[in-house]
């Protein structure tokens, strides 16, 4: 049997020496395999090196700033519309904007993509104002979570709207200005001022300049090239601050200098733009037989969905038939074919179930006027049939009852059918004479007067002769001068002598105080504010409203549209759509919020702009640009209390003075804030800016009362009493006003006692001792309403509030 090896011993006593057998060692195959990776050209995974002599802060710091890398991503992310399911971001819309003349856009647009990698022929058969892809090259690296960047450039014609409406999906505007500039000559032209000054009042996204000119210009000398760069550098640093980059952009290296400026720029986000879903097309497609309009392009912002209807930007609001994901047309993996991107099959994701609500107004009901008063014409039959009663002596001098007031002053406009100031009944009939019934159109060179004044928004469609346009230049100084006046004299009238004021004056009341006297919002309504919608809590409203969209665009199928290349189709849309539209200027399409199609009274904060020199008066059309939306509204403006105040009271204002700041209201479909409001109106050289501001919301109940001031001298005064004249012209008059209270511009307040002769003299007293060289004034109020204008929401003009 074998002996065990613990009892083996070697002569000598000692324990004889134990063969060992070498194993391969498991760390060595290891080894091995990580070398025959790296061989076969297998990816190795990062080496994490730990540094044990770190400090505690400086792992704090490590750790914020992994956060806030994260953080970056996150939010670049999100700003292109590609926070969901890791998708690729789209493509940054880079509008080439040129300010000056001098500034080739197209040139410049060409050498881009000739910098990201197009061949030059292929570069200079780009069309202009066509919006066109790339792949940003390998040294253009974007920010964190971009990828591999993508750019999307669109040049816009030259023109002040379609600027803007590139404007409103754009994510980065490249200002590109020319190579000379000077003290005489500025480098923005006074085209390039009026853009700059829109686009501010719009809300501009990120701003990058460049310096490029046409090809052809003539090269200056060292010196005078250098001046150019200085004085370039001090305009654009004056106009969009000095951390704004400007790169120049003549020779190739330049260029793709200015490309490396595009691949990081980091998209700015706007508020107005952020909650909703929009796209911009790049390719068009119409079936005249359907009426279906097909825009493709990458859809931007929370998404789409066909439950809630689609505004076109000067078009007006559609139904979505159906949403579609098409392949990209710039696939950011692999070589891009073009002839299979053409023939990939589109996947339809969401579709109209059903019919949308597009009732704008509410349905006409006459019973909601009905009274149980008996009407004027069966009190005139009764009084007719019974004898009048005898009058006592002592009162057949004093004046008789108050006639109710005619069927045309109730039903036509009321502050049109008014004076203001001029002791003229139709002074405020010029605005209706000079708009209602007649089309605006655009302006022409045969209707502008010698002065430069465009006068074609005034009237009809023919050519104004010599006699019309010589009355609408009187015309417009007579504005100037109610203008000037109604800045020096507010609200101040004059009191007819050929008509009695009880009568004038009927529909006014005196308040013993504008901020703590009651008014009753629903007193009194017109017809109009039968049709319109209100809501119960506008602001929880619009919240509620905003969240389901949210959750409607996600519901979609695969998590939504949003960065994605799609197919939208649009229907019910007419042939003049497509006519109508500029060329070279893309179709934007917009989501509406629900309810945002029904109309009501919008309210929204404006300020003029000081460049504007025309009079703005109340209730004068005007082109609105409200976020996507833009139509043509006649706005009543109104001086909002201060927040401080606890008014609910905005006085009325017959003119928009230069430099105010004012509450503008008109019928218009609901708009949801945040939102930009921007005030055009037609001139001589194209739309001019008026105001801009921003919209606060929707609310009819919102008392605009308007205030004139009756105002008369004293005549005799003794002490704190005193014979006042020239306020009234008959004693019936004096005794009809004897309950409101006066005050002086002195700041006395005082009461009516007693009428004294027949010529509307009147004794007065007063809190204190009034002076000859006072005024005393009269204050009456009366409630007054937007202008009815249809046309903001796609109505005819001439639809009254019964057939709208």
């Amino acid at each position: 049997c074998p002996v065990p090896p613990a009892r083996l011993r070697c002569a000598n006593g000692q324990l004889p020496a134990v063969v060992m057998h070498h194993h391969r060692s498991s760390l060595k195959d290891k080894q091995q395999k990580g070398s025959s990776s790296r061989r076969t050209g297998e990816s190795r995974g990062p080496v994490k090196k730990v540094n044990v002599n770190t400090s505690k802060q400086d792992r704090l710091n490590s750790m914020r700033q992994v956060r806030q890398t994260k953080r970056d991503e996150l939010l670049q992310r999100k700003r292109m519309g590609a926070e969901q399911d890791d998708r690729i971001a789209p493509p940054k819309v880079i509008a080439v904007i040129p300010f000056h003349t001098q500034a080739d856009a197209v040139s410049l647009k060409r050498q881009i993509m000739v910098a990201c990698g197009a061949k030059p022929e292929a570069a200079a058969a780009f069309a202009p104002h066509e919006p066109t892809s790339a792949m940003l090259p390998a040294f253009a690296q974007g920010g964190p979570g971009t990828r591999k960047p993508r750019v999307l450039l669109v040049d816009p014609p030259r023109d002040l709207l379609a600027v803007l409406d590139v404007a409103k999906c754009a994510d980065v505007v490249l200002a590109v200005l020319g190579p000379h500039a000077s003290l005489e000559e500025p480098a923005f032209d006074e085209h390039g001022y009026r853009l700059l000054t829109a686009l501010k009042a719009q809300g501009l996204p990120l701003v990058i300049g460049a310096v490029h000119g046409a090809s052809d210009a003539m090269a200056p000398s060292a010196k005078k090239a250098a001046d150019n760069k200085k004085f370039v550098t001090r305009y654009f640093a004056s106009e969009f601050g000095g951390e704004t980059k400007l790169f120049p952009a003549t020779t190739e290296e330049e260029v793709k200098m200015l490309v490396r400026g595009l691949g990081g720029a980091t998209p700015k986000d706007l508020t107005w733009r952020a909650e909703r879903g929009y796209l911009m097309a790049q390719q068009v497609e119409y079936s005249s037989a359907d009426g279906v309009l097909c825009l493709h392009g990458y859809v931007r912002g929370t998404g789409l969905s066909c439950k809630h209807l689609a505004h076109l930007t000067g078009h007006g609001d559609f139904e979505i038939s159906k949403i579609a994901v098409l392949s990209d047309p710039c696939p950011v993996i692999g070589e891009h074919n073009a002839d299979m991107q053409m023939q990939a099959p589109e996947r339809i994701v969401d579709e109209t179930k059903g019919e949308s609500d597009l009732q704008r107004l509410r349905p006409y009901d006459p019973t909601t006027a009905e009274q149980t008063w008996p009407s004027a014409e069966e009190l005139g039959e009764d009084a007719a049939m019974m004898p009048p009663p005898p009058v006592p002596a002592h009162r057949r001098r004093r004046g008789q009852a108050i006639p109710a007031p005619s069927k045309d002053c109730v039903d036509g406009d009321e502050e049109d059918a008014e004076m203001d100031g001029e002791g003229d009944v139709a002074e405020d009939n010029d605005d209706a004479d000079s708009d209602d019934g007649a089309p605006s159109v655009a302006a022409s060179g045969a209707a502008e007067t010698d002065d430069g004044w465009d006068v074609s928004s005034n009237m009809t469609m023919e050519v104004p002769n010599a006699e019309v346009v010589a009355a609408e230049r009187k015309r417009r100084e007579e504005m100037r001068e109610r203008s000037q006046e109604d800045m020096e004299f507010p609200d101040e009238v004059d009191t007819p002598l050929d008509h009695p004021a009880r009568e004038r004056f009927q529909r006014y009341r005196g308040l013993k105080s504008f901020r703590t006297s009651p008014w009753d919002p629903y007193e009194d309504l017109p017809v109009e504010y039968s049709r319109i919608w209100e809501f119960e809590a506008f602001a929880s409203t619009a919240r509620a409203f905003k969240q389901q969209y949210v959750e409607d665009c996600y519901g979609v199928e695969g998590g939504g549209v949003g960065a994605l290349y799609c197919a939208v189709y649009v229907r019910g849309v007419p042939p003049a759509v497509l006519e109508s539209q500029p060329r070279g200027v893309p179709f934007v399409l917009s989501n509406l919020f629900p309810c945002e199609q029904k109309v009501s009274v919008v309210h929204a904060t404006v300020s003029r702009h000081r460049e504007y020199d025309e009079p703005v008066k109340s209730k004068q059309e005007m082109s609105l640009h409200c976020g996507f939306r833009r139509l043509s509204a006649r706005p009543t403006y109104s001086e909002a209390p201060k927040k401080s105040s606890t008014c609910r009271k905005w006085r009325f204002l017959r003119f928009l003075h230069k430099e105010t700041t004012a509450c503008a209201s008109f019928y218009a479909p609901v708009v949801f804030p945040p939102n930009r409001l921007l005030m055009f109106s037609q001139g001589s050289s194209g739309p001019e800016l008026v105001a801009s501001g921003t919209v606060d919301g929707t609310d009819p109940k919102q008392l605009i009362i308007k205030r004139i001031c009756l105002t008369g001298y004293p005549f005799r005064t003794h002490k704190s009493k005193g014979v006042v004249r020239f306020m009234f012209f008959n004693p019936a008059d004096v005794r009809w006003f004897k309950p409101v209270e006066l005050s002086t511009k002195k700041g006395l307040r005082g009461h009516i006692t007693e009428s004294v002769g027949t010529h509307g003299y009147m004794k007065c007293r007063f809190n204190n001792h009034i002076k000859q060289d006072d005024t005393v004034c009269m204050s009456l109020y009366k409630r007054v309403f937007p202008k009815w204008y249809p046309p903001a929401w796609g109505g005819a003009a001439d639809a009254t509030p019964e057939n709208a």
